[in-house]
């Protein structure tokens, strides 16, 4: 395969870099060794981490704010793994 850019890696800057030298006309592939675009941030690291942060704090607030309403809010639960079970795994290729 002939091409005038190569980008290694998916992540937030590998496929944005991508994008972007395809959008200026340039025949770009972009090389990524996972199933997905998008990297460790965005799969299984900082984002998803940020939204389990959030969610409970969301949780506490409401338990807090229906208290004092009057309504008892159930212990959470979740039937999705914590953000850090998806961690890479040691590769043998």
């Amino acid at each position: 395969m002939e091409c005038d850019v190569a980008v290694l890696g998916g992540g937030p800057g590998g496929y944005t870099a991508a994008i972007r030298a395809a959008q200026l006309g340039a025949k770009t592939v972009c090389i990524e060794r996972e199933a997905e675009l998008g990297g460790t941030c965005l799969r299984i690291g900082c984002i998803p981490t940020k939204a389990w942060v959030q969610t409970a704090f969301s949780i506490k607030e409401a338990e807090h704010t229906f208290a004092k309403l009057g309504v008892q809010v159930g212990e959470p639960s979740s039937t999705s793994p914590p953000p850090t079970t998806g961690r890479r795994r040691s590769s043998t290729r």
